[in-house]
């Protein structure tokens, strides 16, 4: 497992208070390069080098709210490869009640820079290899 603490800025949330739902996506991207950056994987490398990785389905099952000025967990649970793709699983938890307030999960494809799906590069595969 891999966690990023995350806390809520008042421009991620709705009149009430409350964190607008689109801002989860932005959590589990930023947890997603910081799992990638303590593997030494940097998103900027593999650009260079022509590779890239993108989100092909995204899913959220909100279970309550996040709230302004609280602290949340962002854990990676699981990471399932494939030839080319990438599914990662997270959960989001409140570090003042322990509860977890939303699960999602992300199904990454690995591109070249004309936007073809290619295999995952191998340095890059045992890497996260390490973390499975």
């Amino acid at each position: 497992m891999f966690s990023n603490n995350i806390k809520v800025r008042y421009n991620e949330t709705d009149k009430g208070g409350r964190v607008y739902h689109s801002n989860y996506l932005v959590w589990l991207d930023m947890t997603r390069t910081e799992f990638l950056r303590s593997l030494g994987i940097s998103y900027a490398k593999l650009e260079d080098e022509g590779i890239f990785i993108v989100v092909r389905k995204a899913e959220i099952e909100y279970l309550s709210s996040a709230e302004f000025d609280k602290t949340y967990t962002i854990t990676i649970e699981k990471i399932v490869l494939d030839k080319i793709k990438l599914d990662f699983y997270y959960s989001v938890k409140d570090n003042i009640t322990e509860k977890i307030i939303a699960r999602a999960f992300t199904k990454l494809v690995v591109i070249n820079e004309i936007g073809k799906p290619i295999k995952i590069p191998d340095h890059l595969k045992e890497k996260l290899q390490r973390f499975l």
